[in-house]
């Protein structure tokens, strides 16, 4: 039970540090220069918080794929996209359009045949 609760939590940090990225480049000046795109990114606690979830993220995914057939776990890992349009519409007040939405469930389509075959 405990290898399907890490493979939940690598699929949730990934959103979680996405969300985080985008707050936090709210605050960047993309207009300084290098340096300066730099100094923004190390100063912000919303950006390093999201690369700390990545980081995070990446150590759980490599034991998901210790537990797990490589096959299961980027299927499973498609249920960030739908995790992502809700933070896109709740979050970040986003429009998603008719075609997103019917990709989306395309997609969670597939992971559900691929799961029960």
């Amino acid at each position: 039970m405990i290898k399907y609760w890490m493979l939940f939590g690598s699929v949730t940090m990934t959103v979680v540090a996405s969300t985080l990225l985008k707050l936090g480049s709210r605050s960047v000046n993309f207009d300084s220069g290098l340096m300066g795109i730099f100094l923004g990114y190390m100063t912000s606690p919303a950006i390093l918080a999201g690369f700390a979830s990545y980081a995070l993220a990446a150590l759980l995914w490599v034991y998901c794929l210790s537990v797990f057939d490589l096959s299961y776990v980027t299927f499973v890992s498609s249920v960030q996209y739908i995790l992502l349009i809700a933070v896109s519409i709740l979050v970040f007040q986003e429009h998603i359009s008719l075609v997103k939405w019917a990709g989306s469930i395309l997609i969670m389509i597939g992971v559900i045949f691929w799961m029960k075959g």
